[in-house]
């Protein structure tokens, strides 16, 4: 009986390729990486390591482990007898009255040095006495809740010269009465100025802050020097 063969034809051949198996002991053709048909099975394998390369391995990932074992072991106990910094760690505070107690001695008058609130401190103070224009002063900057300042100046004999160097060359926008006294205000850019003649001396106020603090050391100011 003679044996039908089946037509050699492009489909033919197609679907024989595709279910035709690698002959045994051969190991099947990978594609390309780059091929868009490509599958995990045509990835590389991946390389073995030797007994000794493993054991070179594993030796070096031991000491890591311990390198890092003994930073925590040395800094731990550093970090936790060093206390951490209190809220207001870094605040310079000084006292107020004594140094003005001192610098009044000085300048031969009574200087202004208000009774501060809870949330208010000075942070500096001192007597100014080989100032520019030749005019000794007293100055002392105020910290207000942490986020506000107002300087304070207070000459004895001052002049025009001196307040223009003080102020920075502000120019002046108006006048505020503050229990019967009238304040020079002056501004420029973020930073407003109130300038007042007291009995024996010019006291000056600024602030970049805001005109709130201002008005309100000034009250303090009119109350004991004005």
């Amino acid at each position: 009986m003679e044996t039908v063969q089946p037509e050699n034809t492009e489909k033919n051949t197609a679907r024989s390729e595709a279910g035709m198996a690698p002959a045994l002991g051969e190991e099947p053709s990978r594609r390309d990486i780059n091929d868009p048909n490509a599958t995990f099975e045509d990835l590389p394998h991946k390389p073995q390591l030797t007994e000794k390369q493993a054991k070179r391995a594993n030796q070096t990932l031991k000491g890591m482990i311990l390198s890092i074992g003994f930073c925590i072991v040395v800094f731990l106990p550093l970090y936790l007898l060093n206390p951490a910094p209190a809220e207001k760690a870094f605040e310079s505070t000084v006292d107020l009255q004594s140094t003005a107690q001192g610098a009044s001695d000085i300048a031969g008058i009574e200087l202004f040095a208000p009774e501060l609130a809870e949330n208010e401190y000075a942070n500096f103070a001192r007597w100014q006495a080989n100032s520019a224009q030749g005019v000794p002063y007293w100055e002392f900057g105020v910290v207000i809740e942490d986020n506000k300042f107002v300087w304070v100046r207070q000459a004895i004999d001052s002049n025009p010269t001196w307040v223009a160097l003080i102020t920075d060359s502000a120019l002046p926008t108006g006048t505020k009465e503050i229990d019967g006294v009238a304040w020079e205000v002056r501004t420029k850019d973020e930073k407003t100025y109130m300038i007042a003649e007291g009995k024996d001396s010019t006291m000056i106020l600024s602030s970049d802050t805001g005109e709130e603090e201002l008005v309100e050391m000034a009250r303090l100011a009119t109350e004991s020097t004005m």
